[in-house]
């Protein structure tokens, strides 16, 4: 087994490369190559995975941690039938680099659930908190001062000039779905208490970036995850629940007014915000899915095949919504145990919850996740590179010790061999000439495929 110290490190790294793919990007995009932050970050995430378990692979010993046999199986039926469905869609080689993504996934979880096995939980919390806090603290003053300049420019702001390092604000919204929960752990962690008005503080910049941003989707996830745990735990401690969150969300909307709202009317004589109606396409993506989805419906139509989905209402690569991604791309077999076991899973971690009767910070976590999943069924969480390694890190935390095994020396030389084998080849499919250069991000930015 690694030292702590090592494991220590390794978890510094691996939050390094969030702030490298994202709010100090601009600085990192010449030394990989890449044209763009969004390659960037995937670029970061694969490279972090070869270099830690090159780095793991030569220890004395290596143990990991194997999730349920319900997850296993739903990971192998994943995996079984996308293989099957790779090979009869119309792009078998993306649809097996979005499987080999997948399985880097996979090996991240692995790679963070062998640290945090070294590690106590509660300093695993705290190393996230502390995370979560500066990353927090460090967009919303970026933010601020971009409006500020705006404000000196007289220069109208929109949806996705305020936020930097994310070419998109989406892409950090699905990052505000879980960094917000995690924000809370200082409220119930006692080492974490004398944080707790800072936190609220950077939980309230980030509801004022997400009322900014106008993301409908994740201010609903935060909302109605935050409603669930409020009738799951016990009715002495749900003031002690709701009092900072309120607190926090009132302060973040009093500043979205003024900064927003009113002080826009007087600079550039009129607003900046506006309330969107409608669901900017997506319902008109979900019904192309179940109408197309009949025709193959119990093997899909293969691994990111949305990304080249003939007569699509949007050009988008991936359909917003995490369940019927996997429905068209899968089919009804894997949609349906994806389905059960996302809904088995949060169903016994809030019932976990009821049975403790106690606000700790495995509430937060649970709170995190719900978030997490709200928010894929209205955005490409499950797409994107930093919300996908985020989420894996926080399903790392909540993994439960089902069984662990001693990984043999040869199994993991012949595994590290692999795993850098497959990573050369998913980036060196980054430019690709199938790859179509309108900018709609799946695997990498230019995500459509052409036909």
């Amino acid at each position: 087994m690694i030292s702590t110290s090592t494991a220590r490190i390794i978890l510094i790294v691996f939050f390094t490369v969030f702030f490298m793919g994202s709010i100090l990007s601009d600085y990192f995009i010449g030394v990989t190559g890449g044209s763009n932050s969004y390659d960037l970050k995937r670029i970061l995430i694969i490279s972090f995975v070869i270099l830690v378990i090159v780095f793991i692979s030569w220890g004395k010993e290596v143990r990991i941690a194997i999730p349920s046999r319900f997850t296993c199986v739903t990971i192998s039926c994943i995996f079984i039938i996308g293989i099957i469905s790779a090979l009869y869609g119309l792009h078998p080689f993306w649809s097996m680099l979005e499987l080999v993504n997948f399985l880097l996934l996979i090996c991240l979880f692995f790679i963070l659930r062998f640290c945090f096995a070294v590690m106590e939980r509660t300093e695993v919390l705290r190393y996230f908190f502390v995370f979560s806090l500066f990353f927090a603290l460090c967009i919303s003053v970026k933010f601020l001062l971009f409006l500020l300049f705006h404000f000196i420019d007289a220069n109208r702001p929109n949806l996705h000039s305020l936020v930097f390092g994310f070419m998109n604000v989406r892409f950090f919204n699905q990052l505000q779905v879980i960094l917000m929960p995690l924000l809370c752990l200082s409220f119930y962690t006692n080492e974490l208490k004398k944080f707790r008005h800072l936190a609220m503080l950077a939980f309230s910049f980030l509801w004022l970036i997400l009322l900014q941003s106008e993301a409908r989707g994740a201010v609903l996830a935060i909302i109605v995850s935050a409603f669930l745990v409020y009738y799951s735990v016990a009715t002495s401690d749900r003031k002690h629940f709701t009092h900072p969150l309120l607190t926090a969300i009132a302060i973040g909307t009093g500043i979205w007014l003024v900064l927003i709202v009113i002080l826009p009317l007087f600079i550039f004589d009129n607003d900046i915000w506006q309330l969107r109606g409608g669901s900017s396409g997506r319902i008109a993506m979900w019904l192309y899915i179940l109408q197309e989805i009949p025709q193959r419906i119990f093997m899909g139509y293969g691994p990111m095949s949305f990304a080249w989905a003939e007569g699509k209402p949007l050009l988008n690569a991936h359909p917003h919504n995490a369940l019927f991604q996997f429905l068209y791309e899968y089919g009804v077999g894997v949609f349906l145990v994806v389905t059960v076991w996302s809904l088995l899973k949060l169903t016994t971690l809030f019932r976990n919850i009821k049975q403790k009767q106690e606000l700790n910070a495995n509430t937060v976590i649970i709170f995190a996740l719900c978030s997490a999943w709200i928010y894929s069924l209205f955005d490409g969480m499950i797409v994107m590179p930093l919300s996908q390694a985020l989420l894996t890190a926080l399903l790392a935390i909540n993994c439960q010790h089902y069984k662990v095994i001693t990984v043999h020396i040869k199994w993991r030389l012949l595994a590290t061999l692999v795993i850098i084998l497959l990573s050369i080849v998913l980036m060196s499919s980054l430019n690709h000439p199938e790859l179509n250069q309108s900018m709609y991000p799946r695997l990498w930015l230019t995500g459509l495929i052409d036909n």
